[in-house]
């Protein structure tokens, strides 16, 4: 593999804020000026970053995550990389995961298919940050998920324990057969 610092295109003292900076602006070329090998290029890049950050990790740089400062494990998991993200979350002291970190970690337990952990780890984010929209809305779209990753139907999920449109539209199509089973027309156009 060619030198990972030439690949992003920083120098090899560069700060860890310098690195991510350079690796966002490469990967958005290349995202719009890959052509037919736009995979390739992306692995080389995304390789190359890798390489950079294990490599400090592993001689003991200071690469941690400060509080709020998740964009790049942010665009590992928009980008498909979890496996990638979720060791650099894993990574992170107990004392140290705040809202942000629960939330990313549902993100992850969601795509891997583990429902009922990505609900968990949400509804902690929800807690902890009781006014973040972004929480609250993964609290209220898992609560309409089975454990199979499907949503659950039925009037119990459809968000607050009452009836959802389609139960309503339901209820009247059954009321106006019975009535039109016994001489009436409840909805007239049907």
């Amino acid at each position: 593999m060619n030198d990972a610092y030439k690949i992003l295109g920083v120098a090899r003292n560069a700060s860890e804020d310098e690195i991510k900076k350079a690796y966002r602006e490469r990967a958005r070329y290349i995202q719009e000026h890959g052509g037919e090998n736009m995979s390739e290029q992306m692995q080389q890049l995304n390789d190359a970053y890798d390489t950079i950050i294990n490599e400090r990790r592993s001689s003991g740089s200071n690469y941690s995550y400060n509080s709020g400062n998740y964009s790049d494990i942010r665009s590992m998991i928009q980008s498909g990389r979890i496996s990638e993200a979720e060791q650099l979350l894993d990574g992170i002291p107990r004392q140290n995961r705040d809202a942000e970190w629960y939330y990313l970690k549902g993100t992850l337990l969601q795509r891997k298919g583990w429902i009922e952990d990505a609900r968990t780890h949400y509804a902690t984010a929800a807690r902890m940050d009781p006014g973040n929209l972004e929480y609250q809305n993964a609290v209220n779209m898992m609560s309409g998920y089975n454990n199979q990753g499907g949503y659950r139907t039925g009037p119990a999920y459809s968000g607050g324990g009452g009836c959802s449109a389609c139960d309503v539209c339901t209820g009247l199509l059954c009321t106006d057969c019975c009535c039109e089973c016994m001489g009436g027309d409840f909805i007239r156009c049907c």
